[in-house]
């Protein structure tokens, strides 16, 4: 399945946490995660980091992807298959996935309980959620 990102904001700069230095290699990996459009995997960034770096190994990618999705630079599509990775804007999002050509919007709607409702019902002190739908855009529809 192919996936196209349409974003409705700017995507945020790329960020590792702070205690990390940016080596060669991972100046590859941010380069090629920047200039990729819509969804990639992490073997699509190795193949164009590689290209600028050689040495690059496919364990520092992998490294530098969860690094890049700790920070919320990136985040994973949990049910588009194979590791699908999209770049995202820090704001509150979730994305609309299209399981038939594989589009995926953001929107800014969101059926998810509000923090004060969950501690109120649940005594459960929510600090983030994410939220993927799956089903047909309107083109598809």
């Amino acid at each position: 399945m192919r996936i196209v990102l349409t974003i409705l904001r700017p995507v945020a700069e790329l960020v590792l946490p702070p205690d990390v230095r940016v080596t060669p290699q991972r100046r590859a990996v941010l380069d090629a995660v920047e200039r990729q459009v819509g969804s990639f995997s992490v073997v699509q960034v190795y193949d164009r980091a590689r290209r600028r770096e050689p040495s690059l190994g496919l364990a520092t990618v992998y490294r530098t992807i969860e690094l890049l999705r700790t920070t919320g630079s990136i985040r994973q599509l949990t049910g588009a298959g194979e590791g699908a990775y999209v770049r995202c804007h820090t704001g509150h999002h979730h994305h609309l996935v299209c399981v038939s050509c594989g589009a995926v919007e953001d929107t800014e709607l969101c059926g998810a309980p509000s923090a004060a409702v969950l501690q109120r019902r649940h005594g459960f002190r929510a600090q983030n959620h994410e939220l993927d739908v799956y089903g047909l855009c309107a083109r598809c529809a």
